[in-house]
């Protein structure tokens, strides 16, 4: 069953065109006999997936100009531009879940009907909508490191991967930064372990501030960070790494009234014709322990004889 709650209001807009507004909640039914089946058409975990079915099946039943989903995990719009439309808003809930809302839009009246017909087809939605959310909230639960926020280095391999075949294709290198807190197991000892994960949080921020939009961050492992650079040389490398490392160290993290002061290394590698994603990681990782054995608070860059051309 799904519990509709609606308001009807009129806007003071030129064409009196309306704006519904209403609330579909979706509770669990028992048994078989109950038609808990989901919908076939959205048998699918994939939000953007169910997304695109949902408005396929509503477009071949009701005409509309565009629909809008927002939600706390997901959005998705095929919205036109202009605001002189009728609206049919409704928010979804699943239990005590908050679903989102998914707006309709166009430039005629939303008949009675009509509205009753968008209900029925978004008390289907209503489960398979919450399975999807669900999906996607473990998908980035996985992806994204649960202390810093920033993503997990292990996703970073896949992106490697996909661009080695890039860099070969059009001729422009990338780069790789590992960067490690000097001296972290000391820390944690003289200030305590949850000082020590205040300052990875601090230290993940002020790298994602030091980077360009077109850079991507990842915690690696304990004290370590990666940092990936499209369309990066050796040269441009360099210059980054150590933009993101004074950024780092440039004031002390304050955790409990208590100043830490730390440094920051930083190995530094540039994607060669022959790569492989071993090799790189490889590079990045022994150029990283070249600047540790050389003092600490150092960036190192492993050899690199490419060119933007090369290849």
């Amino acid at each position: 069953m799904a519990e509709r709650i609606a308001t009807l209001q009129a806007s003071n807009n030129k064409h009196t065109n309306m704006h519904y507004h209403g609330t579909v909640t979706g509770v669990e039914k028992v048994g078989a006999a109950a038609g808990s089946t989901p919908h076939k058409k959205y048998e699918v975990l994939d939000f953007y997936q169910l997304f695109e079915a949902f408005t396929n099946e509503l477009g071949a039943v009701l005409p509309y100009d565009g629909i809008q989903y927002t939600g706390e995990i997901s959005h998705s719009s095929l919205m036109p531009g202009t605001d002189n439309l009728s609206s049919c808003a409704y928010h979804l809930e699943y239990g005590q879940q908050d679903l989102g809302c998914i707006t309709i839009v166009r430039d005629t009246e939303f008949m009675p009907h009509e509205r009753k017909l968008v209900e029925d087809m978004l008390a289907d939605l209503i489960l398979p909508l919450h399975h999807a959310l669900q999906h996607q909230k473990l998908i980035q639960q996985a992806q994204y490191d649960q202390l810093t926020g920033i993503r997990n280095g292990s996703y970073c391999y896949d992106l490697i991967d996909l661009e080695i075949h890039r860099a070969r294709r059009y001729k422009r290198p990338f780069s790789l930064l590992m960067f490690d807190i000097d001296d972290f197991s000391k820390i944690n000892n003289q200030y305590g372990h949850s000082a020590g994960d205040a300052l990875l949080v601090e230290v993940a921020a002020r790298i994602q501030s030091g980077i360009r939009s077109s850079d991507t961050v990842y915690r690696y492992a304990g004290d370590k960070f990666l940092v990936f650079l499209p369309d990066a040389d050796r040269e441009e490398a360099m210059d980054a790494a150590q933009r993101v490392r004074e950024c780092v160290i440039a004031s002390a993290c304050v955790v409990k009234d208590k100043e830490i002061v730390f440094t920051m290394s930083a190995g530094v590698t540039t994607s060669a014709c022959n790569d492989t994603v071993n090799r790189i990681f490889d590079r990045t990782g022994k150029a990283l322990f070249h600047a540790k054995i050389l003092g600490k608070n150092r960036i190192y860059s492993a050899p690199w004889s490419g060119s933007r051309q090369a290849c």
